[in-house]
């Protein structure tokens, strides 16, 4: 073969991978990680909030999995999870000016959770071992989901 040949076969096969590992990237999600494993002040304090407010039967066990949603990003949606389970976010906010955040344990067993709503593409989340709680809510595009895993008890702040 001659040299300019090679050079482009070369050219085109790298061209061919980059164009393949790019359209693998996920087009639905943007996935976050947050390996922290200290608790800030306010962390601590939303947690021992949670721990209080939540019936004991309802609360996280090392069983589960927390998903938090947030309520800003699903204002006046509605949220079906696993095609059983629904959560429908309230269209005002609060007296506080916030739309919250709503949270379901999941059983770890069932190693993902999938996620309708309208606007957005249905999402299959898996879950990661190390990984305890799982926030969703928008991306920085508002057709995608945002979705962040954390160690520990995340912390939400209305401003």
């Amino acid at each position: 073969m001659k040299l300019a040949n090679k050079r482009f076969l070369h050219f085109f096969s790298f061209l061919t991978v980059f164009l393949f590992l790019y359209n693998c990237k996920s087009t639905v999600g943007e996935f976050y990680y947050n390996d922290r494993t200290e608790k800030t002040e306010y962390e601590k304090m939303d947690e021992e909030t949670y721990l209080n407010d939540v019936p004991k039967q309802y609360q996280k066990t090392d069983k589960d999995i927390l998903v938090i949603f947030n309520g800003e990003a699903f204002k006046g949606k509605k949220i079906v999870i696993n095609n059983k389970d629904s959560i429908t976010f309230k269209i005002e906010p609060g007296s506080s000016g916030c739309y919250g955040a709503t949270s379901r344990k999941i059983n770890k067993s069932l190693k993902k959770i999938k996620l309708s709503v309208e606007g957005k593409k249905d999402i299959i989340i898996p879950f990661i071992e190390k990984y305890d709680y799982i926030e969703i809510g928008d991306a920085y595009d508002k057709t995608k989901w945002g979705i962040q895993y954390n160690k520990i008890f995340p912390s939400y702040s209305c401003m």
